[in-house]
């Protein structure tokens, strides 16, 4: 098979895009970046696999009849910012602590790709805010989302779960525990730096999944 190098792609996707208006548009400009890199591969948008009639995988990239699945979160501060003569109206997007739930479970989906993909090569997670707070352990002792913290540097495995006292609210459709079978780190780097303000820094997070 050929090499995929998501950070050529990543490095490429930085110099052609510095922010973005949704989740969706990171999505296309992504996979418009992986087609032009790669132009012999098959890459398609919300893919069902058979296995999985209710899972739709962000970007699947097929290079070399191997898959390489993509999952992606793009969670926002609230803010407008005006670049190229383009103003982006970005959403505030809260309940931190679903969201960091809600990227491992994107592995969590990656690795059930590799379990039942026998042409699977590998597979990554791409997680891109402007809330730097992701990157911070959580305030409180007594967090509720604490194993499911992002912060830097941190390395997740095994069963993850809510703490007792988080509320059934909190946990809506994000009931089930996460079971990670490999070792994940979660190193943080700048994505784009657009101003000064609390909201001007974009950080970003890869994982791989291996095969």
């Amino acid at each position: 098979m050929g090499s995929f190098d998501i950070e050529l792609v990543v490095s490429k996707l930085k110099a052609k895009r510095k922010i973005f208006v949704s989740e969706a548009d990171l999505q296309l400009e992504l996979a418009w970046l992986i087609k032009d890199e790669y132009p012999n591969a098959k890459v398609r948008l919300e893919y069902c696999p058979v296995f999985d009639s209710n899972m739709h995988i962000d970007i699947l990239v097929v290079l070399d009849s191997k898959w390489i699945p993509i999952e992606l979160k793009y969670k926002t501060k609230g803010c407008f910012k005006n670049i190229d003569n383009e103003t982006y109206n970005l959403k505030n997007h809260s309940a931190k602590d679903v969201n960091c739930y809600l990227y491992l479970k994107d592995i969590q989906r990656i690795e059930k790709i590799r379990e039942n993909v026998s042409d699977f090569a590998e597979g990554y997670t791409m997680f891109v805010t402007n809330e730097l707070s992701y990157t911070k352990k959580p305030r409180k002792l007594n967090c509720v989302y604490k194993e499911f913290s992002l912060e830097n540097g941190i390395i997740k495995n095994g069963i993850l779960d809510w703490s007792k006292e988080a509320s059934t609210g909190t946990k809506k459709n994000c009931e089930n525990p996460i079971e990670l079978k490999s070792n994940y780190v979660m190193n943080w780097n700048i994505y784009s730096k657009i101003d000064d303000t609390n909201t001007g820094t974009f950080l970003y997070l890869i994982n791989k999944i291996a095969k």
